[in-house]
C-alpha cells in the first residue's frame, strides 16, 4: 500500500528522541521507528524509505554502520546522522564518500534538523552530496 506523503525511518534507542523525531517529521512524512540498526535493516528490507534520520550511538552498530549498509543496499534512501558527540573526522569523511548526505549536532534544534533534512534530500536528488 503506498503512502502519499514519502516514509522516514527514525533509529534511535532512546524512546524520547525517538518521540522528537516523530513530532518533528509526522507533518510530511510517514514515520517510521527502529530501536537499532539490525530492526532498521530489517525494517528496509521489507519496506524501504525515502529516509534514514539515525543516532551515532546505537546498541550493536554504529549509526555510521547502520548507514553504510543502507547506502550500499538502498542508495536511493537520503542517510542523516545525529551526534553527540565529537568524533566529526569520522563522521565528516563519511559525508565526503556520500556515505552521509546530512549530520546534526546533538542537542539537535527542530528547526536546524527539518533544515538539514530538506537540503540533504535536495541535495541527494540532484546526486550533489560531495
Amino acid at each position: 500500500m503506498m503512502s502519499e506523503r514519502p516514509s522516514l525511518l527514525a533509529v534511535d534507542d532512546e524512546p524520547d528522541i525517538l518521540d522528537f523525531l516523530e513530532r518533528v517529521f509526522r507533518k510530511h512524512y510517514s514515520v517510521h521507528r527502529a530501536d537499532d540498526g539490525d530492526q532498521a535493516l530489517a525494517r528496509l528490507a521489507s519496506d524501504p524509505v525515502a529516509l534514514v534520520v539515525t543516532d551515532q550511538r546505537l546498541p550493536g552498530m554504529s549509526g555510521l554502520d547502520l548507514l553504510e549498509r543502507v547506502a550500499a543496499d538502498h542508495p536511493d534512501t537520503t542517510r542523516v546522522l545525529l551526534s553527540g558527540f565529537s568524533d566529526l573526522p569520522e563522521i565528516t569523511q563519511a559525508a565526503e564518500e556520500g556515505l552521509v548526505h546530512a549530520y546534526v549536532v546533538k542537542p539537535v534544534d527542530s528547526t536546524r534538523l527539518q533544515e538539514a533534512v530538506d537540503e540533504a534530500l535536495a541535495r541527494h536528488k540532484n546526486g550533489d552530496w560531495t
